[in-house]
């Protein structure tokens, strides 16, 4: 049965990834947040595939969708459903929320920080706690998974409980210039116009809400790891200028979320290498991600365990790491 997972995570990055252009890493990404049960925030300008990549994850797991773009003047309506006009006749506050948020399993919502305080309390309950208060009845919301979106990081201090729902973030950039001829031959064939479709399915709704569980009792997580992470939020709390805050919460989702990782790519046991995912978890800001990966590898590679010719790979892949970045900050391609 764990192979038949792991085979099927497979199967549902290459679907997934199906015409798509340089969107390998949002697409893992993807698949990590709705295996483990929680929110991916995508980072970015417009038109970079984000509400596609939604769309296709709800198509994958055949489940039901929501999509909406907020404005500052977006009321709950919008996300929670009109209230209900038979509700009001018989003195009840009630939202007919079928077909809305509370009823969806993937959705996407893009300018999400854009959410005003009158949104805002019913939506940080229903993406931690999966609840939802219709009127007097409190009641479980099915989501698996919610990607929001946005051109820039929360400004006000009331965003930031919203941005610390997504335990994972990543910052998605334009195809590359060397990725732009390959674009242009995907838009004459008419792939980046054509409406996503698949039959396939590699993973059941029920893979994805069972994984988590399963990965938990299945996948251990060995000293050296827990030293790492021990390591690394004191590291980014106390070493760092400006200090970085990991708040206990999104502490264990890290362990949690390591976990899962492993178990999808077959392992029953967490790798000092599943931690370079950290550099998508932890960090307020895009640059404290560098901050994370420089610290998994140099604290990996002062291994004495490490075989040499892991060592020298490793050097190796620290140094494209540290190359591209530098690219990427010259306004190169990333």
């Amino acid at each position: 049965e764990e192979e038949k997972l792991v085979n099927g995570v497979r199967a549902a990055s290459d679907v997934l990834c199906h015409g798509l252009l340089e969107r390998e890493v949002e697409v893992k990404l993807l698949l990590l947040a709705a295996l483990t049960g929680e929110h991916l925030l995508l980072l970015g300008p417009p038109g970079t595939a984000k509400s596609e990549l939604a769309r296709r994850l709800s198509k994958v797991c055949h489940g039901a969708y929501f999509e909406r773009l907020l404005t500052r003047f977006s009321v709950p309506e919008e996300l929670f459903g009109p209230l209900s006009m038979k509700g009001l006749e018989e003195d009840r506050y009630q939202r007919q929320i079928e077909g809305y948020l509370p009823t969806a399993q993937v959705a996407f919502v893009d300018e999400i920080f854009k959410a005003n305080s009158a949104i805002l309390n019913a939506l940080l309950t229903l993406l931690n706690e999966r609840l939802f208060d219709n009127g007097a009845e409190r009641i479980e919301v099915p989501l698996l998974c919610m990607v929001g979106a946005s051109n820039e990081l929360p400004e006000s201090e009331e965003l930031d409980a919203l941005y610390d729902r997504f335990l994972i973030r990543r910052t998605v950039s334009q195809v590359s210039s060397q990725g732009l001829r390959d674009l242009a031959q995907l838009a004459s064939s008419g792939s980046t116009t054509r409406q996503f479709h698949t039959d396939e399915e590699p993973l059941s709704l029920d893979d994805f809400l069972r994984c988590r569980d399963k990965a938990i009792e299945a996948v251990s997580v060995p000293g050296r790891v827990v030293d790492l992470l021990v390591g690394l939020r004191e590291y980014l709390q106390d070493k760092c200028e400006p200090p970085v805050y990991v708040s206990d919460r999104r502490f264990t989702k890290c362990v949690t979320f390591l976990q899962v990782a492993a178990f999808a790519n077959g392992a029953r046991e967490v790798n000092v290498y599943d931690c370079l995912l950290l550099q998508f978890v932890l960090g307020q800001r895009a640059e404290d991600g560098d901050k994370v990966l420089d610290y998994v590898l140099e604290n990996i590679s002062s291994d004495p365990g490490i075989l040499q010719n892991e060592l020298t790979l490793l050097g190796l892949f620290g140094r494209a790491c540290r190359v591209l970045r530098s690219d990427h900050h010259h306004g190169g391609s990333q």
